[in-house]
Formats: C-alpha cells, sequence, structure tokens
C-alpha cells in the first residue's frame, strides 16, 4: 500500500507542476493485454491454474512523465498491475499491484543526476545491463542514484549506485558501477569510440548465509570460502573509418561462487570460479553489398545478484551476453535459436546481403556455435547450434514483392532445452508475398514448411494478412503438425490464430485467437521455455 500512496502522490506533484509551469510539458503511455484461457489438453494447454481455476489474466503499465526544457528537469512514474499473469512465470498465475517504477532526473549544465529507478548498460552490456522486457517479464531496474558527465560530447563519464529491483520489492546485494566513454575523429571520415567500466556487487549477510549453508553440505573437497564482493571490467572500442566499422569488448569477472552448469555433467552445486567474455563485430556495407562477421568466446561469465535459485528464470540477472546467430521473424524458421550460454561457448556467425539491382537482393547468413573444448565421443559437447540461412527478395513492380528462402539448423536440444536429442536437424523452406492494392490497402501471405524428425516431426504453416492504412490489420494463420513424431506429439494438432487489429490516432485495439506449441520464445535474444497456450488476447495501447 505504501507503494500506492507513493505512486499517488507523485502523480499529484506531476499535475501541480504542469498545471503552473508554462514551460513544461505532461505525457504518459498505458498498455493492457488480457489473457482469456481456453483449456485444450491436446495440445497440452492443461493442468495450470489457468486453465483449471482462474480463466482470465491480466497485465497493465500506465507510465506518466513530465518534462521541463527549461529548468533541465524531468520526473516520471509508473504504476503495474498484474492479475493472475503469466508473463514471469508461465505455469504459475501471479498477482500483485505497486509502484513499477519512477525517478527524478536533474540537469545543471553538463551533470545529470538521476534517482530512483535506472535503466542503463555498459558497453553491449556483457558487464551490465539494467532493461525492461514486457513480453518476458524482465524489469531488473537499479533503484538508487545515477550521476553523469558530458564534457562537450568528448568524453561522457558515469557513476551509479543501488540494489536491483525484484517484483515490487528489491535485491539486497549492493551494485556499485563506473562507466568512461571518449569520442575522438581520428581523420577524414576516421572515429573511435573507445569505453572502460566496473562494477562491484556485494553480497548481503543473508545471502551469504545461504551459500555457505550450501557450500558446507558438500565433502571437503567441494569446499571453499566465498567472498562478498566480486568486480567484474570490461574495455571495448568502436571504429569507423568510411563503409567499415569495427566493435570489440573484453570482460573479465573475478572468482565468485556460481551454479556449476558445466554442460556435459550437470550438477548444479556451488563452485569457485573467474569468469571471461570476448566478442566482436566487423561491418562492411557499399553500394547493395553489406557484410557482417562476429565472434565470442565465453567461459563461466554468470553474473547474477547472487547464485541462489530463483523463481523466475531472469529474475537477478545483471548483464546481458548479445548471441551471435540470426533472429528470424517467420515463425517455423523462427523456432530454433541459440541464446548466449553463460557456462562454455565458442561462436561465430556471418551475414552478408547484395542487390544487383533494385529490384532484386539476395541474403545469406551462418552461425556455428560449440563448446570451447570439443571431446570426440562426447555427443553433449558436439556443436551447440549451426544455421545456413539463403533468401532471395524480387520486386518486379512497386506493388508487388516475393521472398523465397531456405533455412537449415543443427539444434542441440539437450544444451539449450535440457531435454530430448542432442542433435536435432531443421530443413524449413518459405515463401512470402506481398501485394499493394492501392495508398492503404496490402495484403500479404505467407507459406512455409518444416521438417526435424527429432523433434515435432513435420509443420506447414500458412498466414493470410490483410491490411488497411492507417487503421485496420486482419490476419488468419495456422500452424499444423500434419505428421508428427509420436515420441514427442502423437496427436496432428492444428495450432489456430486469427487476429484483428484497430489503430486510431494513438489508440490501438487488438484481438486474437491464439493456440500456440510449447517451445522457445525469444525476444530481443533473449529467450525462455514457454509451455502452449490456448485462448484469446485482448490488448489496449495508447499515448498521450
Amino acid at each position: 500500500m505504501q507503494k500506492l500512496y507513493a505512486f499517488f502522490t507523485t502523480l499529484l506533484i506531476l499535475l501541480s507542476i504542469s498545471s503552473y509551469s508554462q514551460f513544461g510539458y505532461f505525457s504518459g503511455s498505458l498498455q493492457t493485454n488480457t489473457n482469456f484461457f481456453i483449456r485444450d489438453p491436446k495440445i497440452g494447454a492443461y493442468n495450470m491454474p489457468q486453465y483449471d481455476n482462474f480463466k482470465i489474466g491480466t497485465d497493465a503499465w500506465l507510465n506518466l512523465n513530465y518534462t521541463n526544457e527549461k529548468f533541465g528537469l524531468e520526473i516520471g512514474v509508473r504504476l503495474d498491475c498484474f492479475y493472475n499473469s503469466i508473463l514471469r512465470v508461465p505455469t504459475a498465475p501471479y498477482t500483485g499491484v505497486g509502484l513499477g517504477n519512477f525517478f527524478i532526473k536533474k540537469r545543471i549544465k553538463d551533470f545529470t543526476f538521476t534517482g530512483g529507478y535506472l535503466y542503463d548498460q555498459i558497453g553491449s552490456g556483457i558487464l551490465y545491463r539494467a532493461y525492461e522486457e514486457r513480453t518476458l517479464a524482465i524489469d531488473n531496474a537499479l533503484l538508487g542514484v545515477r550521476a553523469e558527465y558530458d564534457y562537450k560530447g568528448l568524453i561522457k563519464i558515469k557513476a551509479f549506485g543501488g540494489v536491483q529491483k525484484l517484483k515490487f520489492s528489491y535485491e539486497s546485494p549492493i551494485i556499485l558501477g563506473c562507466n568512461i566513454e571518449g569520442n575522438a575523429n581520428l581523420g577524414d571520415k576516421v572515429r573511435m569510440v573507445p569505453g572502460a567500466g566496473i562494477i562491484d556487487r556485494s553480497e548481503d549477510q543473508n545471502t551469504m548465509n545461504q551459500i555457505v549453508s550450501t557450500i558446507e553440505s558438500y565433502d571437503t573437497l567441494g569446499r571453499f570460502v566465498p567472498k562478498y564482493n566480486t568486480y567484474a571490467f570490461t574495455i571495448y572500442n568502436t571504429l569507423t573509418a568510411g563503409d567499415f566499422s569495427w566493435y570489440v569488448e573484453g570482460a573479465y569477472k573475478t572468482k565468485e561462487a556460481i551454479r556449476d552448469n558445466e554442460l556435459h555433467e550437470i550438477n548444479d552445486s556451488l563452485i569457485n570460479a573467474a569468469g571471461n567474455c570476448v566478442y566482436t563485430s566487423v561491418n562492411y556495407a557499399h553500394k547493395g553489398f553489406g557484410i557482417t562477421f562476429q565472434f565470442k568466446r565465453t567461459q563461466d561469465f554468470y553474473f547474477h545478484v547472487s547464485p541462489n535459485p530463483t523463481e523466475s528464470t531472469f529474475d537477478g540477472e545483471m548483464n546481458f551476453i548479445p548471441p551471435v546467430s540470426r533472429e528470424n521473424s517467420l515463425r517455423l524458421p523462427s523456432r530454433y535459436f541459440a541464446p548466449s550460454l553463460e557456462s562454455h561457448e565458442l561462436a561465430f556467425s556471418e551475414d552478408a546481403s547484395y542487390a544487383p539491382s533494385k529490384k532484386l537482393t539476395f541474403e545469406l547468413s551462418g552461425s556455428f556455435v560449440r563448446d570451447l573444448i570439443m571431446k570426440q565421443f562426447d555427443p553433449i559437447s558436439a556443436p551447440f547450434f549451426g544455421e545456413g540461412f539463403i533468401c532471395a527478395t524480387y520486386k518486379p513492380i512497386r506493388s508487388l514483392e516475393l521472398q523465397l528462402g531456405f533455412q537449415y539448423v543443427r539444434y542441440n536440444k539437450f544444451v539449450y532445452e535440457q531435454d530430448g536429442a542432442p542433435n536435432i536437424d531443421s530443413y524449413t523452406p518459405f515463401a512470402e508475398w506481398q501485394y499493394k492494392i492501392d495508398k492503404k490497402k496490402s495484403i500479404r501471405m505467407e507459406l512455409q514448411y518444416q521438417r526435424v524428425l527429432l523433434d515435432y516431426g513435420q509443420w506447414l504453416y500458412g498466414l493470410l494478412e490483410f491490411n488497411v492504412a492507417p487503421h485496420f490489420s486482419v490476419a488468419v494463420s495456422d500452424m499444423w503438425n500434419f505428421k508428427p513424431n509420436p515420441e514427442v506429439n502423437p496427436n496432428a494438432n492444428h495450432y489456430y490464430s486469427v487476429f484483428a487489429g484497430y489503430t486510431q490516432g494513438s489508440l490501438a485495439f487488438t484481438l486474437a485467437y491464439v493456440k500456440q506449441v510449447e517451445g522457445i520464445v525469444c525476444t530481443g535474444g533473449v529467450c525462455r521455455i514457454e509451455p502452449a497456450f490456448s485462448g484469446v488476447k485482448f490488448g489496449i495501447t495508447a499515448t498521450f
């Protein structure tokens, strides 16, 4: 209740400031998502509270902001509401209402000071990243203060400290950080942006007591003395020279107690280990041709608030290690993806595009992920992931676009999902057709086939979408497991979806009937396993 009082108090302050100041402005947004759960044992949508008892669940976020440019002031507050929500843990509905975010930011010449919930990152996020991703229930903001100094855009320094948010409370370990970035022009079309950062995470006494208790349960050989403080460092640089750019980052973390999820012998015990990660990306683009190479090496770079088990997959995470595999948008090609592994990983990727004319574009990409040390007769240390992707897009006239492509994936399901066969081979040809009827009306169609015998078997997917800009959108689709693998799914199920959307200015409504197969859901390179879904989804989004 105290946080609700704080919300309404802050709201009154915002309204008062907005009323009496002629220089500021008031803005905000509202987002609501409601699920109506329909029990369907055929696809596995049953024997969970949302299907057996609750039937309806709602998530809502009301965001309010006040900005005054003259006084360099910004104030924001957000109310979060969860009623039988399956966002955090899809099998355990959660109910809670409270203050999800508030902050006050003040600029004084070259300095900026912020207090409240802070979202930030250092470099690419390998060392530290506090962010929100609502579709996966990630909200690991830092509750604390931050000071920033910007000297003419040439040098930026920031320092911050606080505790990490967990739902409407916070994790106790204290996090302190500092980041410095430069910006230098080295010549004609040559620019360098170097940076460095450091994080200190200090465990609280309760967390340390749990760690010590776990270690004392081991035999003598497995014991070690844990430390309260863990330090992590990173250095990075972006070099741009004409059509060429190169980003490189290296991070190191001192020894701490981490979960021993070494992939060959998963035992989930605590070990004392340091961690490191190296990531680089090289890009070149010129006159219709572009190519990107990525490389990443990770070893024991777990960086969480504590090693103790959490309720939700993403609770307590302090950083984000960027994946290198391609994130596909089409339904069947997106079923197998390689999120970053914190334990042991060596990853490579290449993405290239070539447009010989304005009408034709080719895309070719590949990625490969494996353990740091390959053991010849160990199937678990075989390649974790490999993907080959090719696609051609042809636009013979302005109103018509055709796309044809093929994807091959080798996916180690045991590594990424801790279940199933080590090596799954997936073959997926796909086609997409778009036609603009006139300036407002358009139609789009997708057709995909997937053969993955060691998982679900064989799939067909079709989608038909019709749009009337800027107001209406309707779509129907079916994902049909027409020849299933009986060891995974004995039924040839259809997963139908019917969608309708309406937009009027800054207000948007969506309504969809959805059947979704169990599997990994990924957003922005972050993934989690979700159970099957059956029901109706209704959403409202408004900005003001």
